[in-house]
C-alpha cells in the first residue's frame, strides 16, 4: 500500500509547532519519530491534511536533574532515555520500560512523549479497511465494534509501556498550548475513553515530563508480557514502585500500575492499600498479587482471552513485586 502525499511543516521550536497546531486545528497532527502515526496514515485510519515535524526540537532534547525533579523533554528519543545514566540513577524503572518498547530501530525513532500519546489499538481497526472490516467501527465514526459485536462502545486498548513506569513514579507532564502551560499527572493524561484516549485538547501537546527524585529507600520493577518481546505491543505489563521506611522492611507506600488490558493504564489501588504500612513478606506479596488479579478486569484483545490475561496478570504482578523487593534489599533506587 502506497503512502499518501502529505503537506509537512518543519518548525524550528516547540513554540512554533504549537502555533502551527493552533493555526491548522484538527486537520494537523504532530509527529516526532512517526512510528505510531505513519502506519495509521498508511492504513488510511488517520488522514491529516498537515503533519507537523518535531525533528528539529528533538536535536535539542535534554535530561536535567535538580534537587526535586528529573526533567525530560517529551521529544527525547527512547534510545536516549535508555542510555541516560541520569535516568538510570533516578528512575531506573523508566529505563526498563523504555527498553521494552519496540526494536532497537524503533527506540531510535520513537520519542518518550510519542510513546505516552500512543493511539489506542485494536487488531481490527489498526489495519487496511479496503477489503475486510469495511463497515465503519466506532473509531471510524460508525456504531459497530468488530471485537465485541453487540458492544455499545469502543474496546481499543492502551498499549504504551513508559506510561506505566511514570505513573508508578507519580510523574507529571507539562502540557503547552498557545494560551498557557499547565501540569497534570501522567495518570490524568488518560481519559479511559478509547475514542479519545488522551485528556488533552487537540491544540495542546506534551512538552516535558517531571519525575520526583528517587530515594535510596525505593525499589521498582517493570515487566511486560508479549509473544515476541519488544517486537510487538504487550499482552499486558506491570509496573511496581515500593517506597520503604528506613528499616528497608516496612513499606511506606506502594504504587502498582497495570497496562495493555484496558482503555487506559489502571492503578491497582486495593493492592496498594493492602501493602501500605506493612512489613514485606512472601505471604503479603502473594496476597497483593491475588488482589491485583481480582481488581483489574482485562479486556480480551489481540487474540488473548480474558481468562488467560487474568492468569498472566497474577504471575507477572507477582514477578514484579518480587523483583522490586529484591532491589529494595540491594538499595537500588527506583
Amino acid at each position: 500500500m502506497y503512502f499518501p502525499r502529505l503537506h509537512v511543516l518543519r518548525p524550528e521550536s516547540v513554540q512554533e509547532a504549537i502555533d502551527l497546531l493552533t493555526q491548522h486545528g484538527a486537520a494537523a497532527k504532530l509527529y516526532a519519530g512517526g512510528t505510531d502515526l505513519f502506519p495509521r496514515i498508511k492504513y488510511r485510519v488517520t488522514l491529516p491534511e498537515v503533519v507537523i515535524s518535531l525533528k528539529k526540537p528533538i536535536s535539542r532534547a535534554r535530561v536535567i536533574a535538580d534537587d526535586q525533579f528529573l526533567s525530560l523533554d517529551a521529544v527525547i528519543p527512547l534510545a536516549q532515555v535508555v542510555r541516560s545514566e541520569t535516568v538510570r540513577e533516578h528512575a531506573s524503572i523508566l529505563t526498563e520500560a523504555a527498553s521494552a518498547v519496540g526494536s532497537y530501530q524503533i527506540r531510535h525513532m520513537g520519542t518518550l512523549g510519542g510513546n505516552l500519546c500512543l493511539e489506542n489499538r485494536c487488531m481490527y481497526y489498526n489495519q487496511s479497511h479496503t477489503f475486510q472490516f469495511v463497515e465503519p467501527c466506532f473509531k471510524r465514526e460508525g456504531d459497530l465494534c468488530y471485537h465485541v459485536p453487540k458492544g455499545e462502545r469502543c474496546w481499543a486498548v492502551c498499549c504504551g509501556d513508559t506510561a506505566l513506569a511514570l505513573i508508578a513514579l507519580n510523574a507529571q507532564v507539562e502540557i503547552v498550548s498557545a494560551a498557557n502551560t499547565r501540569q497534570i499527572s501522567v495518570e490524568g493524561l488518560y481519559s479511559g475513553y478509547s475514542l479519545r484516549p488522551l485528556a488533552i485538547f487537540p491544540s495542546e501537546m506534551v512538552s516535558r515530563i517531571l519525575v520526583p527524585k528517587a530515594s535510596l529507600q525505593r525499589g521498582s520493577a517493570f515487566v511486560k508480557f508479549s509473544l515476541r518481546g519488544g517486537l510487538e505491543f504487550a499482552g499486558l505489563s506491570v509496573a511496581v514502585v515500593l517506597e520503604m521506611m528506613d528499616d528497608l522492611v516496612t513499606l511506606n507506600r506502594a504504587r502498582i500500575v497495570v497496562g495493555s488490558v484496558s482503555s487506559a493504564p489502571i492503578r491497582a489501588t486495593k493492592a496498594e492499600t493492602l501493602l501500605a504500612g506493612q512489613k514485606l513478606s512472601k505471604d503479603l506479596l502473594h496476597e497483593a498479587a491475588e488482589t491485583v488479579s481480582r481488581q483489574v478486569k482485562p479486556y480480551s484483545h489481540h487474540g488473548f482471552s480474558v481468562s488467560y490475561l487474568k492468569k498472566c496478570l497474577k504471575v507477572y504482578t507477582s514477578d514484579a513485586l518480587d523483583l522490586a523487593t529484591q532491589r529494595v534489599s540491594q538499595a537500588v533506587p527506583g
